[in-house]
């Protein structure tokens, strides 16, 4: 029956027909279910069903207005017209033609099945038990198993109620209108943890849900496409992934609701592993001409690994020599040995280890010769000095300028001129005492301070109304383009940090108090230029 604006007098006669009484509990002559009845009340009445924490969710206050063209008031179709239209659907009904709850699954054949979920309209044809000549609907609340249900639901002549409807021999409703099932939303998507590189494991969080005591099931993916078996919360990292993104799929289920999928983000293309060196390679052996020193590879992690060795004399790679073991000869006399072991593994990027040195190899000790002094300062434009050595009178010198350990390439003289590529860096000289049949003599120096620019720090400002708008130039010998930092200080405390960009720092300090104050104006020193501080006294207005 179609719902009017007004309804007519033969209404309230047929009222019984509009919804089946039989469903709602209290007050309503019906015929009373026989004792194995499947449908049990489980509250009567908006005020007591409230009390059990059981809601009518808001329709008792809007009752008697008229949703999809239903009779308002206590009205099994209007009750659940009324709780479409507050899942979001709009307050027109979906089809045409009559509005009696037994028409609602045959017009809407399309969305009903036997499948009940949650905020579904549950369908009783009429005539069906308990349904009355009218038929009835009501709200799916919960979905306790395949073949038990709880409702809410409104009844024409009856109250507003909550049941239990179990599926046994009869009661069952004829068939559940998906209009707008509640969906299980995720709120906070899936994450990954963990590192993304051959040999770590990540570990995925399901994210949250809006549906409590959901289960979640995992699909790791690479590159988008499905890691076959990874359906677990952890993912171990193989070489088969590498170089691809990894990211999970969770899928959310609960009893009455449909499943629903989300995604993590994707994680940076996954590293090639890293092997570790967790115990040093070490030599055995006496370091005599004529002697065979024989290399011990240490430990890796993990293994198993391919191991290759390379001997190296005072730091230099000895050729030809790529075995565990080695041949002392002449040409290696005073020279310190060391092996450098390579550990590589499907997947990982090769690692280097590098023994400890032995001893000189022996015969020969020239006296001891005391390190050199370096002249001269470490600042731009600067030639450094070597000083003299007192060393064995009969040896010949060589002299090796360094960058920090890095020998500068053709830096063989006695004094040296700083460059720009020495900023940032300390620089010493290396003096090789050699002499035929005895040990090799290393000297070096004393390591300078780290070569600093001197920057010039320019800053002009124009103050405001407790504020101070600052711009700053900064130049610099071999610095173009000077990037930095400028703190802004007063009384002891730091107000505003800007960056230096190309030169150019600028911004704008507020909240300033009013009055005459001194400013600091500090270029943070760097990794290679000094520290720089211009004072003001700044007057500021309110």
């Amino acid at each position: 029956m179609t719902a009017l604006s007004k309804r007519p007098k033969l209404a309230r006669k047929a009222g019984a027909a509009l919804c089946a009484a039989a469903l709602a509990a209290g007050g309503v002559a019906v015929t009373t279910p026989p004792a194995s009845a499947t449908v049990t009340t489980l509250c009567v009445g908006y005020t007591a069903c409230a009390k059990l924490g059981m809601s009518d969710a808001g329709y008792s206050k809007v009752s008697k207005t008229m949703y999809w063209r239903m009779y308002g008031g206590h009205n099994c179709t209007n009750y659940a017209a009324y709780r479409m239209v507050k899942a979001g659907m709009p307050n027109t009904r979906p089809w045409s033609g009559g509005g009696n709850a037994t028409y609602w699954g045959t017009s809407m054949k399309a969305l009903t099945n036997g499948t009940p979920r949650v905020g579904a309209v549950a369908w009783w044809k009429a005539h069906v038990y308990p349904a009355g000549s009218a038929g009835h609907v009501a709200y799916v609340e919960k979905v306790v198993s395949a073949n038990e249900i709880i409702v809410s639901m409104d009844s024409w002549n009856g109250d507003f109620s909550w049941a239990r409807v179990t599926k046994t021999t009869r009661g069952w409703p004829s068939g559940f209108v998906h209009f707008k099932d509640v969906q299980i939303a995720n709120t906070a998507v899936p994450k990954i943890t963990g590192t993304a590189k051959v040999g770590n494991t990540l570990t995925a969080s399901a994210g949250s849900w809006s549906v409590a005591g959901s289960s979640y099931a995992y699909q790791w993916m690479a590159n988008g496409a499905a890691i076959n078996g990874a359906t677990s919360s952890t993912l171990a990292l193989t070489n088969a992934v590498k170089d691809k993104t990894i990211t999970v799929r969770v899928v959310a289920s609960q009893l009455g609701y449909p499943n629903t999928a989300a995604y993590s983000a994707a994680t940076s293309a996954v590293q090639p592993g890293v092997i570790a060196n967790t115990e040093a390679p070490t030599i055995s052996g006496d370091a005599r001409v004529d002697s065979t020193l024989t290399a011990q590879p240490g430990s890796w992690s993990p293994g198993p690994v391919t191991l290759s060795y390379r001997w190296l004399a005072d730091g230099q790679y000895v050729a030809g020599q790529s075995s565990p073991t080695l041949a002392l000869g002449p040409d290696l006399v005073g020279k310190a040995i060391k092996v450098e072991v390579t550990a590589a593994r499907t997947g990982y990027t090769p690692v280097k280890a590098l023994s400890a040195a032995t001893d000189p190899v022996a015969p020969g000790q020239m006296r001891p010769a005391s390190a050199p002094a370096v002249n001269g300062q470490p600042v731009p434009g600067t030639t450094l000095r070597l000083g003299s050595i007192n060393g064995d009178p009969a040896a010949s010198r060589k002299v090796r300028w360094s960058r920090d350990y890095a020998l500068v390439p053709g830096a063989t003289a006695a004094s040296y001129r700083l460059t720009p590529a020495d900023l940032g860096h300390r620089i010493r000289a290396v003096v090789y005492l050699d002499r035929r049949g005895y040990k090799q003599m290393v000297v070096p120096t004393a390591f300078t301070r780290v070569v600093r620019a001197i920057p010039v720090l320019r800053v002009a400002t124009t103050r405001g109304h407790q504020r101070l708008a600052v711009r700053a130039t900064v130049r610099a010998t071999w610095l173009p383009g000077f990037d930095g930092v400028l703190q802004v200080r007063s009384a002891g405390k730091l107000l505003r940090q800007i960056p230096v960009r190309d030169g150019i720092a600028a911004a704008t300090v507020t909240g300033l108090p009013v009055g005459t104050r001194t400013y600091r104006f500090v270029l943070v020193s760097t990794a290679r230029s000094t520290a720089e501080v211009v004072v003001r006294r700044i007057a500021i207005g309110k």
